[in-house]
This record gives structure tokens, C-alpha cells and sequence, in this order.
């Protein structure tokens, strides 16, 4: 958590509204003078911020998969996901199923 405040202290945040197309009304965090590059940067702290206000800090983790460092963000009901994706969840599931087969 203080990472993250120390992050969101970093860049210059000016909260407001937007309303143009295709996405109708939404929130901006960074000033509309900024670059592209905080204005990304700003969205995606609020974003993780927003996130583990909801959800709490053990609802994110790094992917489980082997040679995967990956992070994901468990929004599911359960709270027990273990991979970034589909894809490393299938893998590793393969190949814990082989490994046994060759026992």
C-alpha cells in the first residue's frame, strides 16, 4: 500500500470527467496537459487502487505457471485464482495430468 501511495504522490493527479465518444461519460485522473505517457500511467494507479480498495491486496498475485511473471488481479467470487490466464492454468493442469501418467 504505501508503494502504491508513493507512486500515485509521483504523478500529477486532476480527477475529472470526460464525456466524448465512443465511451460517454468516464473519469480522467491525470491533467488533460499531460502526456500520454501519465495520463496512462495515473489511469492504471486509480485503476489498482480502486481494485484493492474493493477487492483487498490478497486479491492480487503473480501467476503460479511455471516461467510465468505474470500478475493478475482476482475479481472472481471465490477469491482462488491462481494463474494470469487460461492459457498457464492449462498448461500447468497438463502437465501436473503427465507427470502422474508417468508414475
Amino acid at each position: 500500500m504505501a508503494m502504491l501511495n508513493g507512486l500515485m504522490l509521483e504523478i500529477p493527479m486532476h480527477p475529472h470527467l470526460a464525456d466524448h465518444e465512443p465511451h460517454g461519460l468516464h473519469m480522467h485522473y491525470a491533467p488533460p496537459s499531460s502526456r500520454l505517457a501519465e495520463r496512462f500511467r495515473a489511469t492504471t494507479l486509480m485503476n489498482l487502487a480502486e481494485l484493492i480498495v474493493e477487492h483487498g491486496l490478497g486479491r492480487t498475485g503473480v501467476c503460479a505457471a511455471e516461467g510465468c511473471d505474470h500478475v493478475y488481479a482476482d475479481t472472481s467470487r471465490a477469491g482462488r485464482r491462481r494463474f494470469c490466464s487460461e492459457g498457464c492454468a492449462n498448461r500447468t493442469n497438463v502437465a501436473a495430468f503427465r507427470a502422474r501418467r508417468r508414475e
